[in-house]
């Protein structure tokens, strides 16, 4: 994952470095700007209970933290909205009491709105709410298993604060609310109470803002982007292969049939990540892409003695139709079809218990959207979401451990190797006058 953001950050530091050029005027080259930076999250609150050696159940307070944070995304609408995931670099642990508790906001989606557009030299607030990803681990280190579950999961916090724009760059004071802070917790194989997590935070943030389509918007306004698209269409040139590739985040949406019976102290799997590769083919005249993938990632849990393992490596075909272009906003949805292989093992106390796996066939669901300022750009961003619903693996007494998984590519770059080279004028288009 590490590689892969570096690959993006020397991708984008070729890109032109004008920002907010949507003051001079809106057009669909101006609609969205890349940036790219770093915050400092800070957490407040929160409170756990444990098992004393006497068999009391005590509480116990976490410790503030503080977490720096990889920041990628950008702002649209000619500067009224802004959307970035944040990845967090650390996690934050709290130790006493024979107890280790850590506490994580992963990554986190944020969508923010501006009512008085991003300026420079001008200080604006905004208000919004973003999909945040939460884990937290108890080990109690009185009982003979002391590994507690891990609890995963998707929060929406609230979000206000104010952005400060100098050039290129952005720096923001923000405070979010996570309202939904309490949750059920498995202090024990048998024991379940209340725990809170942080419910504030606040944040620092700096980002450095790139323009990756306004070059294209000289020849949109003269003509000529129309005049050769035409050209390329006729020769059927706009359809092609692309190759595209990113990063892709799974979520676990449920328990398992199995845990929910077995292991009732066992969670929802933490996200899982990784690297998204596809290839495909684009159809101009239906604005459609037929698209070939590969994916492979697995999740790993251990609590009360008990380790389980799940792997999913696939290997899908999908079509999605655009729906729209607002701006070159280009909005998408269709179906997938994929080949699968999953996998579930469980070793209980040292004892292996399970070893399941399966070859089947599934259904899924994909949208999103792309930024697409025209049709002949040989390299454009995407954003997509796949979606399963109903992919499982049967293992003890039919019981269901379940990968109907919500998967999320903010960025992906795709890119057409057709487009690379400039078409050639004809004999009859070159004596034209």
């Amino acid at each position: 994952m590490r590689i892969s953001i570096l690959l993006f950050t020397f991708f984008v530091f070729y890109c032109s470095a004008n920002a907010q050029v949507y003051i001079e005027k809106k057009s669909r080259h101006r609609f969205a700007q890349l940036n790219l930076g770093i915050d400092f999250l800070t957490s407040f609150g929160g409170e756990s209970k444990y098992i004393d050696k006497s068999g009391s159940i005590q509480s116990i307070h976490l410790e503030n933290s503080f977490s720096p944070r990889f920041l990628i995304g950008g702002t649209h609408f000619w500067g009224h909205a802004d959307f970035y995931i944040g990845i967090p670099f650390t996690s934050s642990s709290t130790e006493q009491n024979n107890q280790k508790l850590n506490f994580q906001r992963g990554v986190e989606t944020v969508f923010k709105f501006y009512p008085w557009r991003i300026q420079h030299s001008k200080i604006r607030p905004f208000i919004g709410f973003s999909i945040a990803t939460m884990l937290f681990k108890h080990n109690n280190y009185n009982l003979i298993y002391p590994i507690g579950p891990e609890l995963n999961q998707v929060n929406f916090p609230l979000h206000s604060g104010f952005t400060f724009n100098l050039k290129n760059h952005l720096f923001e004071l923000g405070a979010s609310w996570n309202y939904a802070h309490k949750h059920s917790y498995s202090i024990s194989r048998t024991q379940m109470e209340t725990i809170n997590t942080p419910p504030f935070f606040l944040s620092f943030s700096y980002r450095y803002m790139l323009e990756t389509t306004l070059s294209a918007e000289k020849n949109w306004e003269s003509g000529r982007t129309k005049e050769v698209t035409k050209i390329l269409a006729e020769r059927g040139r706009l359809n092609g292969f692309f190759l595209g590739a990113g990063i892709s985040s799974a979520f676990w949406l449920k328990q398992s049939e199995y845990n929910a019976s077995v292991r009732p102290y066992k969670g929802i799997n933490a996200i899982s990540t990784m690297p998204d590769f596809t290839i495909g083919y684009y159809l101009h005249k239906p604005d459609l892409n037929i698209a070939i993938g590969y994916r492979a990632y697995g999740a790993s849990s251990n609590a009360y003695g008990s380790f389980q393992k799940l792997n999913r490596n696939s290997l899908l075909i999908e079509a999605s139709k655009y729906l729209l272009d607002y701006h070159g906003f280009a909005p998408f949805v269709g179906p997938n079809l994929s080949f699968e292989n999953l996998s579930f093992s469980e070793n209980h106390e040292g004892i292996q218990t399970i070893n399941a796996n399966e070859n089947k066939l599934a259904y899924g669901f994909t949208f999103g959207w792309d930024i697409r300022p025209n049709r002949i750009q040989s390299w454009i961003l995407r954003t997509n979401l796949s979606w399963y619903p109903n992919l499982f693996l049967e293992v003890e007494n039919n019981k269901k451990v379940f990968f109907n998984n919500l998967e999320f590519n903010f960025i992906q770059l795709i890119v057409y190797p057709n487009r690379m080279m400039k078409p050639k004028k004809s004999k009859a288009e070159s004596a034209k006058p």
